[in-house]
């Protein structure tokens, strides 16, 4: 029997505030997990998507997790045949990079299947075609955390130039996700096509100093920068009762809060390990007076990104 690659690859929070499609940040306890194995054919076969909360095709030319493993295929130069799996770890349209997981997760997977010839660096360009076909646009801030872990900075999508920053010990992430969906499309076509100026310079430092802040460990320079006054006044229209939302988390202790990549995911920072619970509480009860039903989870930087599971009782919240 051929041997099984498993692999899981954890949400991330694209932008990071505002980096918009420049910056992102893996994090722990969710993701999808991919498993591939060679077959006799010579095509992509995806056998089983389980856990999905929509329908998603099994068309290998469709699918993000299939895409990536063409994609890889081809930058190894080979015509093999794979069988796949897909198992869903996180809501579609959340905001998380549930796409980018999945393709991630299969380019990953494809590489170990064939011996690792290729990086993780390698792995991000194929990926991020696959994540191109869902999202309409061409970049990999969920992509790029996904497989590298930690925070990651897109300089360019073509030719793709995609630095690892590092990660910040003491952040606490508070994720709220509201039961409603955002595809990507629907909200990159309502965002402005022009900007002020002094918006863009303010969005600018604070997109740097984001970067310094992960490149140096340094909690107090993000918690100074998770700031966006362009990307989140319009975005935040999707999401109802976000203004309300964003205050009582700042009122509870939240250092910031802002949209995670599209949304309508949602997310708040501390470093302190007492205040999380009761930020994390504030939200969803402001949720839901808002007639919302939310998911909350507290969380921390994902390190590692992609990697290989050998268990089935693999602990998502410890990598």
């Amino acid at each position: 029997m051929s041997k099984t690659i498993k692999v899981f690859s954890p949400a991330t929070i694209g932008n990071i505030g505002p980096g918009f499609d420049v910056l992102g940040l893996a994090v722990k306890g969710m993701g999808d997990t991919v498993e591939v194995w060679k077959t006799s054919c010579d095509k992509i076969v995806i056998e089983e998507i389980l856990n999905a909360d929509h329908d998603i095709t099994k068309d290998p030319d469709k699918n993000t997790a299939g895409i990536a493993a063409r994609e890889v295929l081809r930058l190894l130069k080979m015509n093999r045949g794979i069988g796949m799996r897909i198992t869903k770890g996180m809501p579609a349209g959340s905001g998380l990079g549930s796409s980018a997981a999945s393709a991630a997760a299969a380019a990953y997977a494809v590489s170990k299947l064939f011996d690792d010839k290729l990086s993780k660096m390698d792995l991000i360009l194929p990926a991020t075609l696959a994540e191109e076909y869902v999202s309409g646009g061409f970049f990999a801030d969920n992509v790029a955390p996904a497989l590298l872990g930690g925070a990651t900075l897109t300089r360019s999508s073509v030719p793709l130039d995609v630095t690892h920053l590092g990660s910040i010990s003491d952040l606490i992430v508070v994720l709220a996700l509201p039961h409603i969906q955002i595809l990507t499309k629907d909200a990159r076509d309502i965002l402005p096509s022009e900007v002020e100026m002094k918006n863009f310079v303010s969005n600018m430092a604070n997109a740097c100093l984001i970067a310094s802040a992960f490149s140096t460990d340094n909690y107090k320079l993000f918690s100074r920068s998770l700031k966006d006054i362009v990307i989140e006044p319009v975005r935040s229209t999707l999401i109802p009762g976000f203004d309300e939302v964003k205050a009582v988390a700042m009122e509870a202790g939240a250092d910031g809060m802002t949209i995670s990549g599209a949304g309508p995911a949602v997310f708040a920072i501390t470093n302190k390990k007492k205040k999380a619970p009761i930020i994390e509480d504030a939200m969803a009860r402001t949720f839901k007076k808002n007639k919302i039903d939310c998911r909350t989870l507290l969380t921390t930087p994902s390190h590692k990104g992609s990697l290989q599971v050998t268990s089935d009782d693999f602990d998502f919240f410890n990598h």
